[in-house]
């Protein structure tokens, strides 16, 4: 059998191509909702300039710029931008798309809201993490809203060293997956086996897992200084063992 290994980040192809397979983006219904509740969340209304960091195939661009905001997304998985911009072309909105890291951002006091929604950021390096969010703040202009919704390992006290095995038959592939918790970082090895083309495909994870802590100092150190948490969009205060919200305000 054919044998490949993909090493999972999300400027990796092959890494997108099983993303959109698996975890395919949310219909343009739950994106309005989506938006609806960031509206209310941090209390915004267009038209305002908005910077969309990770913004995927521009689900929440495109619903944004329908409602008359003013809309840059940027990205580093070209898939998703080629995808975003053929989504693009059918809603007749306009929306600048790049293909960009939110470290290389060039802007300066330019964006009146910073939206990074379902976000990962396990896979940079440390540094480079400090640059991200730094870059988004020096784009926003003062007193503006950077809304963060986090996504990925958690590091829960108490709880490092966690594993789990499982592995399940769908459509003639044969998957087992893998995961761990250890030293700070989770490892997820996925090998799938397809009977249909004769193909092993391991996809390997290696992801730093985040504690509430880790990312209050990453955005505190970017230079926001007023911070609320949540553990979802009800308001209900974040804890240590659950967050998923930071609405950072811009000094």
């Amino acid at each position: 059998m054919k044998r490949k290994i993909v090493n999972f980040t999300w400027d990796d192809e092959d890494a997108q191509a099983a993303f959109a397979e698996w975890c395919p983006f949310p219909d343009s219904s739950a994106s309005s909702d989506d938006i609806d509740r960031i509206e209310s969340l941090v209390g915004i209304a267009p038209p305002l300039h908005v910077l969309d960091v990770g913004c995927g195939n521009g689900r929440h661009s495109i619903e944004m710029a329908k409602r008359g905001y003013q809309v840059v997304g940027i990205d580093v998985a070209k898939r998703f931008l080629e995808e975003a911009v053929r989504n693009l072309a059918d809603s007749r909105q306009e929306v600048e798309f790049r293909f960009q890291r939110a470290a290389d951002l060039p802007e300066t006091n330019a964006f009146d809201f910073a939206l990074a929604y379902w976000h990962t950021i396990g896979f940079m390096p440390h540094q480079e993490i400090h640059r991200h969010f730094r870059a988004v703040c020096t784009a926003l202009k003062p007193k503006a809203s950077f809304l963060y919704v986090f996504q990925g390992p958690k590091l829960i006290p108490g709880r490092d060293g966690e594993s789990s095995r499982n592995w399940k038959e769908q459509n003639g592939r044969f998957i087992l997956t893998d995961k761990s918790v250890k030293d700070g970082y989770r490892d997820e090895n996925c090998i799938v086996i397809d009977t249909n083309t004769g193909e092993v495909i391991e996809y390997r994870e290696h992801q730093r897992a985040m504690g509430f802590d880790d990312v209050m100092k990453y955005l505190q150190n970017a230079g926001f200084k007023r911070i609320e948490t949540y553990r979802d969009f009800d308001k209900n205060p974040a804890t240590q063992e659950e967050f998923s919200i930071f609405l950072c305000e811009k000094q």
